[in-house]
């Protein structure tokens, strides 16, 4: 990964090359052949003519049809990932709740968010650095892995949440923040994103030639631009 003459750091390189290998692998409730469809699924998005309808509209629900698909995952399936990948500031509970209905579980919900959004990550890099996206890989054979039951808590949230022991005292807020917590359900998942995600972003001791401080302000401009609800 990273064929260019710009200084990329090595921790990052071997972060998401790592993660890209993981994505191939088999999850916890998707094998490595539904998580390879998945990140197809979400480039399709890119140039999905339903999506982009959707985009254009005043309500994405106003419009219906469908989607120009990369692959024969369910079609429920596919409805979130291009929902993720093309218009996440308007994800509402109904997407979530019509997911569900139609057969996916939560915790294939949360896995779903993370290969995307590990695979956004990816994409976005190279593409800021004048690369092409990578080629998804041979996806590894194997059934679903499974998982232990994670101590998760109702959070109030769609999905639940990592449970946290204690509050901060002087904030009140758990310690663990909730963009953390969000995939506590499937922790393979959290894993997965954060390892691609973590040498982007640190909350102290930033490696880069700009203070803390530039970097928050980095952050949020971004985060502005993009309509991040978080």
């Amino acid at each position: 990964m990273y064929d260019t003459s710009y200084p990329v750091r090595a921790n990052l390189r071997e972060a998401h090359e790592q993660a890209w290998q993981l994505i191939a692998q088999p999850g916890a409730f998707w094998s490595g052949a539904q998580r390879v469809q998945i990140v197809q699924e979400a480039r399709a998005a890119l140039r999905c003519s339903l999506c982009e309808r959707r985009q254009e509209a005043l309500s994405p629900n106003a419009v219906q049809g469908a989607h120009d698909t990369a692959s024969a995952l369910p079609a429920a399936l596919v409805e979130v990932i291009h929902r993720l990948r093309s218009d996440p500031a308007r994800m509402t509970r109904s997407v979530f709740d019509e997911a569900l209905a139609a057969g996916l579980s939560a915790e294939q919900y949360v896995e779903t968010v993370s290969v995307v959004c590990t695979s956004v990550v990816i994409d976005t890099f190279h593409i800021a650095l004048g690369l092409e996206a990578p080629a998804t890989l041979e996806p590894q054979a194997g059934a679903p892995t499974g998982q232990e039951p994670p101590k998760v808590v109702d959070g109030g949230a769609w999905v639940p949440l990592t449970a946290v022991d204690v509050q901060d005292g002087t904030f009140g807020l758990p310690r663990a923040p909730n963009i953390s917590r969000s995939m506590g359900s499937v922790p393979s998942a959290v894993a997965l994103f954060f390892l691609a995600f973590r040498p982007h972003y640190a909350l102290r001791d930033i490696p880069l030639a700009i203070s803390q401080a530039q970097a928050e302000f980095i952050a949020s401009r971004v985060s502005a631009l993009n309509e991040c609800f978080y």
